[in-house]
């Protein structure tokens, strides 16, 4: 990664970096055999999915995610003025399927859970997707890496899921902001016209390089 950020050219710091951020994008979506039409990236995970309660979380039904989990949910629900329900846990602090059966705007769920740091199978959030077709859900996997499955693979068979990853916590750089999200090409182009239409902020050349330096060398995230 030093490398890659030591050939970045100090004339081209002259320059706005690409908005569409289209190397890291290509290399995200070779990482994982997608199209890059199935990739957006965001200033980190927070980034993507505040972009994503904006885009997607339109209904007057209520959206539902976890009482005990990442604490901004709730937060960019307040500030978007989005209809919400937190639903309980059970008393092993997992999430229950049953509770996120019911008619609704939207669904939120990190897989593993944070701070529970509870993880279920791929058949749980598919059960899940698969019974709301007319709603995004939206699988957060900023844990992923440390021990669960991967969701991924639904979007390749599902229209109306999202997930959102990020480099801040398995690939150790959090210092640098990056997060992403796959999901159908119609989500994506959803997300990105709503990002354009107001959001001028992008990540940095630096930033960029780094991202896919780290991408490419993946001999080094597992080993490390």
């Amino acid at each position: 990664m030093g490398k890659a950020i030591s050939k970045v050219s100090l004339d081209s710091l002259r320059k706005y970096p690409d908005p569409a951020c289209d190397i890291l994008i290509k290399a995200l979506a070779a990482y994982h055999n997608q199209d890059s039409s199935k990739v957006f990236v965001g200033v980190g995970s927070d980034d993507v999915l505040a972009m994503s309660f904006l885009t997607f979380f339109n209904s007057e039904r209520p959206v539902l995610f976890p009482d005990i989990t990442y604490s901004f949910y709730d937060v960019w629900a307040d500030l978007f003025r989005i209809p919400h329900e937190q639903m309980p846990l059970d008393e092993d602090f997992k999430i229950k399927a049953s509770d996120y059966e019911k008619p609704c705007g939207g669904i939120v769920i990190p897989n593993p859970n944070a701070p529970t740091g509870v993880a279920e199978p791929v058949e749980f959030f598919e059960k899940i997707v698969a019974a709301h077709p007319e709603c995004v859900v939206i699988i957060d996997e900023a844990y992923v890496d440390f021990g669960s499955q991967s969701c991924i693979g639904l979007t390749d068979k599902y229209d109306n899921v999202l997930v959102v990853r990020t480099f801040s916590k398995s690939r150790a750089m959090a210092g640098n902001r990056i997060g992403y999200a796959i999901g159908s090409p119609e989500l994506i182009k959803y997300l990105s016209d709503c990002k354009f239409s107001f959001n001028s902020y992008t990540m940095d050349t630096i930033t960029l390089a780094a991202g896919v330096a780290s991408v490419e060398d993946d001999d080094y995230f597992k080993e490390k």
